[in-house]
C-alpha cells in the first residue's frame, strides 16, 4: 500500500509539473475589426476608445490591441483585435450597458466598420515575447483563389516565413474566416522605418531569382494583396502586444 501511495504521489507531481511547463495556447480565434473614422471626429473617437479600454480592461479580453495606420495609406483606419475563446461566446447576451453606451457613442465618429472573425495559425507565428513592444505593424492582407487555402498555406510555411525567422522577425497569421472575402493575414513587428529599408529577408536568403522562384508557386492562387503600416496605440491597448502570444488563464 506504501508504495502504491507513494507511486500515486510521483505521477501526481509529473503531472503537474509538466501542466506547469506547458504555455498556454492562443485563443482559436481572433475578432479584428477595421474602423473608418471621419476624419474630422478623430480626437473624439480616441477619446471614446481611450474610455473604452479603461471599462473593458477590469473584466474584459485578456488583450486588447488598438493601431492606426501610419504615413501611408488611409490615416483614418483604426484596427481593434481581441481574443475570442470560442465562436459561443457571441451567442451570449451583453448586459453591459455602459459598454454599450460607449460603443454606441463611439459610432457617432465613424464612417464605416467591418469586422472579422480571424481563426488563429499558430503552426506559422513567431509571436513577440510577451512584455515587448513593437513600433510599427506591417499588415498583410491576401485573398485566395477558392479551393487553394492550403496550398498557400504550404508555401507560406515551407518556402517564405522560415527566412523571416532566421532573420529575427517576429509575426502572428491567421485566416479571415467571417465577415467577409476569405484570405489570410499576417503581421510583421518591426522597431521603425528604418528596418524596412532592409528590405525582404526572402529576397536576403535567397537572392533576387530564388525569390521570384518562391514567389512563382503563389502565381495563381493569390488574388490580390495588400501592405498596410500601422503604429500601435498604447494608451487604448493592453496586454500582450503580439496578438498570437500566449495569455496566463
Amino acid at each position: 500500500m506504501l508504495i502504491r501511495n507513494l507511486l500515486l504521489v510521483i505521477v501526481l507531481a509529473a503531472s503537474q509539473t509538466l501542466e506547469a511547463q506547458t504555455p498556454p495556447q492562443p485563443p482559436p480565434w481572433i475578432q479584428l475589426t477595421i474602423v473608418q473614422v471621419e476624419p474630422a471626429m478623430v480626437d473624439e473617437y480616441i477619446g471614446v476608445q481611450r474610455e473604452i479600454t479603461a471599462h473593458i480592461k477590469k473584466a474584459g479580453p485578456a488583450w486588447r490591441i488598438v493601431s492606426r495606420t501610419d504615413v501611408f495609406g488611409d490615416a483614418y483606419r483604426f484596427l481593434i483585435a481581441t481574443p475570442v475563446p470560442n465562436l459561443a461566446t457571441f451567442d451570449k447576451k451583453d448586459s453591459d450597458t455602459e459598454l454599450a453606451s460607449l460603443n454606441n457613442r463611439s459610432q457617432r465618429y465613424v464612417k464605416s466598420q467591418q469586422s472579422y472573425a480571424v481563426r488563429t495559425l499558430p503552426d506559422l507565428d513567431n509571436p513577440l515575447p510577451e512584455k515587448e513592444q513593437p513600433g510599427l505593424t506591417v499588415i498583410n492582407i491576401v485573398r485566395i483563389a477558392p479551393g487553394r487555402e492550403q496550398e498557400y498555406f504550404n508555401v507560406m510555411k515551407a518556402d517564405f516565413l522560415p527566412h523571416f525567422n532566421k532573420a529575427g522577425f517576429h509575426h502572428v497569421n491567421g485566416s479571415l474566416t467571417f465577415g467577409g472575402e476569405s484570405g489570410y493575414i499576417h503581421q510583421f513587428y518591426v522597431k521603425d522605418f528604418a528596418k524596412l529599408d532592409e528590405g525582404s529577408p526572402v529576397v536576403k536568403a535567397l537572392g533576387a531569382i530564388g525569390a521570384q522562384a518562391v514567389t512563382a508557386k503563389l502565381s495563381g492562387i493569390v488574388t490580390s494583396s495588400e501592405l498596410w503600416v500601422a503604429r500601435p496605440l498604447p494608451d487604448l491597448s493592453y496586454g500582450p502586444w503580439s496578438a498570437a502570444a500566449p495569455t496566463k488563464q
